[in-house]
């Protein structure tokens, strides 16, 4: 195999490296389990009977921001509270239907706009403390809070997030009582179908805990990562797991929650791991070899590894899940923000701004990328070429029909040519100003996939006359240019998916703080993106789910016509485990590690 002898160099250097880490930081002792009594309300679980103990060790190339769901917006702290904390809606992912979280049961009122929600009775916060409606009430009057600019008067969201516009259905919050301790009620403006599937993102939060931050007005500087370093109890929640240690750059230990909701058959309460070990590591390829070699029980394998990765199988003792297309998408955009910072000067010079904006330079770029040389050079023929904002892994809402950007450097010409720019005699592509077309193109650190893929573009950028710069930075400090400075001329970048589309409003509608090209409008920008805002209201209105389809297909021929986003390719998804680990249930979507509480292995008592 081509690979063995740089894999067996890294591999040595990363076994080395993971020696000394474990050295400083070997894991924790077993702890004692106190058994206290089950709430009134738990939940059984169906999965097979297993055994308390051992450790599940995973890796991740960043840590987690914050543990305060509200100031949050990265995958990597999503994951640690997700692990931590619950909401009133869970998902089964082989079912692939909606499940009780903390909410047992729930109403749907006639006209379909009001949702009565009974509560678990018994269940308690890891500190003890019991979780009522109280708690759920507190939660959203968070995500609404507002306080007068003091500037302006004018009233505006005091704890900023992602939820005030996800939960703003027809133009106004939903609206929330307390109906008693263990039943509330959530209304709706008018009908939205997706409700019961948006319900699920937000994490319940305790109003015995942080009440006192919340009326003062420093929610969001709570359960930042320096409390998880030095009071990480102070970290209060319903989930499976809680804190026991956290230490930046190496790692984040999760230990069982005593007062956990869900037990199995036997009436013996989950998780049955003892701990949860988070290994933050320097790069994807130290991921990819700690899993090849044994030293974590579980990894998302890139396409491009399977080949090598496969040969440890037998060694290892694991097993490699072909889980289809990859439920993320990956692309390129342009910065169109036409802003001005607080000096008063442009996000971007005029005569950028022009350019992007034209739909025909976008498209022209989207000609110029050799997908089909990607899927061959970077992931070995195991991805695709992506056309949707929609990844053909969510089969339900894909529209495979959208329009398509075949390799064509000749029409990308064409097209730029017809845009009014022109070519000089060096090949240089040049606007009607003669300013010579190019810019910096912000990448991802760490990956060598960013690295090929960015590579390639900016080979293909040439080609047909565009200067690219590449400049590789921190994923935080990426985040900070396109999603705060707007000091940028375009980016790369990948997201999840999966699921219902509402989940993606926040980049969808033009007034998304996730629209990535121009966030936050005020008002549509543009004809098309007014029309995808109406596209997004009517799918929430109907209840008729063939509609909802119909009109989400629409909105990806938008999409795929007006090119905001740079598709590039799909790879094909990959999930290593080891084989020890019982209860393993591979979901067509989603993470392969979805029901962790239920999983367990024989306890080593060598």
């Amino acid at each position: 195999m081509k690979y063995s002898i740089l894999y067996k160099i890294l591999i040595i250097t990363v076994t080395a490296a993971f020696i000394i880490i474990n050295s400083a930081c070997s894991p924790p002792i077993e702890i004692e389990r106190t058994d206290y009594p089950l709430p009134e309300d738990v939940e059984i679980t169906d999965a097979s009977l297993g055994e308390r103990g051992e450790i599940f060790i995973l890796s991740e190339k960043s840590e987690p921001n914050s543990f305060n769901f509200l100031s949050i917006e990265d995958a990597y702290s999503r994951e640690a509270i997700s692990r931590i904390f619950d909401g009133l809606i869970n998902y089964d992912a082989i079912e692939e239907k909606h499940i009780p979280g903390l909410a047992k049961s729930w109403e749907v009122s006639e006209d379909n706009k009001s949702y009565t929600f009974q509560l678990r009775r018994g269940v308690l916060w890891s500190d003890g403390e019991p979780f009522t409606a109280d708690d759920v009430i507190f939660t959203f009057d968070a995500i609404f809070a507002k306080a007068p600019n003091p500037e302006t008067g004018i009233l505006e969201p005091r704890y900023p997030s992602r939820y005030i516009g996800q939960y703003t259905i027809a133009g106004e919050p939903i609206k929330y009582e307390k109906i008693d301790d263990y039943t509330i009620r959530l209304t709706t403006a008018d009908i939205y179908a997706p409700f019961i599937n948006d319900v699920g993102f937000v994490t319940i939060i305790p109003k015995h805990v942080l009440n006192e931050s919340f009326k003062d007005g420093s929610l969001l500087k709570r359960w930042t990562t320096q409390t998880a370093i030095e009071s990480p109890h102070e970290i209060v929640g319903t989930g499976p797991f809680s804190i026991y240690s956290y230490r930046p750059g190496e790692r984040l230990v999760l230990k069982p929650n005593l007062h956990y909701w869900r037990a199995d058959k036997s009436g013996q309460r989950l998780p049955y791991v003892s701990f949860l070990i988070y290994k933050y590591v320097a790069d994807f390829n130290t991921q990819t070899v700690l899993f090849a070699t044994g030293q974590t029980d579980a990894a998302g394998i890139s396409a491009t590894n399977v080949a090598w990765i496969s040969e440890s199988e037998k060694r290892f003792d694991f097993t490699i899940h072909d889980r289809g297309p990859d439920t993320g998408i990956s692309f390129i955009w342009f910065n169109m923000h036409p802003g001005k910072n607080k000096d008063g000067e442009n996000y971007l010079e005029s005569h950028k701004l022009n350019w992007f904006r034209e739909k025909k330079f976008r498209q022209a770029v989207s000609y110029g990328i050799n997908r089909p040389g990607i899927v061959k050079a970077v992931y070995f023929g195991r991805a695709k070429p992506l056309s949707s904002i929609i990844s053909p892994a969510n089969k339900k809402w894909h529209n495979a029909h959208t329009k398509k950007y075949d390799y064509n450097p000749d029409k990308s010409k064409n097209l730029l040519q017809e845009a009014g720019f022109t070519y000089r005699n060096d090949g240089i592509l040049a606007d009607e100003n003669g300013i010579p077309v190019e810019f910096e193109l912000l990448v991802p650190d760490g990956s060598q996939r960013s690295s090929a893929i960015s590579t390639t573009f900016m080979e293909n950028m040439k080609a047909i006359g565009i200067n690219v710069r590449l400049s590789y930075i921190d994923f935080g400090a990426l985040i900070d240019r396109t999603g705060k400075t707007f000091a940028y001329d375009a980016a790369m970048m990948a997201f999840t998916g999966g699921g219902d589309p509402s989940g993606g409003k926040a980049m969808y509608r033009s007034d998304g703080f996730l629209h990535l090209w121009h966030p936050e409008q005020s008002e549509p920008a543009t004809a098309w993106e007014a029309r995808i805002d109406e596209i997004i209201d009517a799918q929430e209105r109907t209840l008729d789910e063939s509609k909802r389809i119909e009109l989400i297909h629409e909105m990806q021929n938008i999409f795929s016509d007006q090119m905001p986003l740079i598709y590039l390719v799909t790879p094909n998804a990959y999930s290593g485990v080891k084989n020890k680990w019982n209860n393993i249930q591979v979901p067509p979507i989603g993470s392969i590690l979805w029901n962790l509480d239920e999983i367990w292995t024989l306890k080593d008592n060598g």
